[in-house]
């Protein structure tokens, strides 16, 4: 076969190959819808729901503090009132993170979609202690992750170049939260 006969072929394989991977309308919405400009638009709306959630606390947590009525200085002898007094705070602690934590983070990148405590793109990681994955379990779902344990989130593309004792690092301050 000569070369320039093979090179034709293996152009319209390549063009064949294209049109097949892209031939459903429906794939390419989902496609665009992810990544094309379906993405930006989703990014912005987030982005706009996150900025009224956020004002949304302030508001509730400055009426609930204009609310709430003076409590009476505690007496020296008074144990009942220095007791109750940690037990009325209701907001949850924020841990800030750990430097080593948060270098590797940044060096992986987490911190574009992640935030400890705060929706961006993905969870919260404090979300993600919720489901009490183990360290190896979020090893398995940074390498490869499955959009089914997260609805409503788009899919984490595979992050399989994290190495294994950085992710564990990140998974036990996970944890920790």
């Amino acid at each position: 076969m000569t070369l320039k006969k093979s090179a034709s072929l293996a152009l319209m394989a390549l063009a064949v190959s294209f049109f097949i991977g892209c031939s459903s309308k429906e794939d390419r919405d989902k496609y665009d819808q992810w990544y094309g400009s379906g993405s930006k638009s989703r990014e912005e709306a987030a982005l706009v729901k996150l900025q009224s959630d956020r004002k949304a606390a302030a508001e509730k947590a400055e009426a609930e503090a204009a609310a709430k009525p003076a409590t009476p200085a505690a007496t020296p002898g008074d144990t009942a009132a220095t007791a109750a007094a940690p037990a009325t705070d209701a907001t949850p602690k924020r841990k800030p993170v750990p430097a080593e934590v948060s270098a590797l983070l940044n060096k992986h990148t987490c911190f574009a979609c992640h935030q400890a405590y705060d929706k961006v793109i993905g969870p919260a990681y404090s979300e993600v202690a919720k489901k009490k994955y183990t360290a190896d379990q979020i090893v398995e779902l940074v390498h490869s992750p499955k959009p089914e344990h997260w609805p409503g989130y788009p899919p984490m593309a595979p992050l399989a170049h994290v190495p294994k004792a950085d992710i564990v690092v990140i998974a036990n301050w996970i944890n920790s939260l």
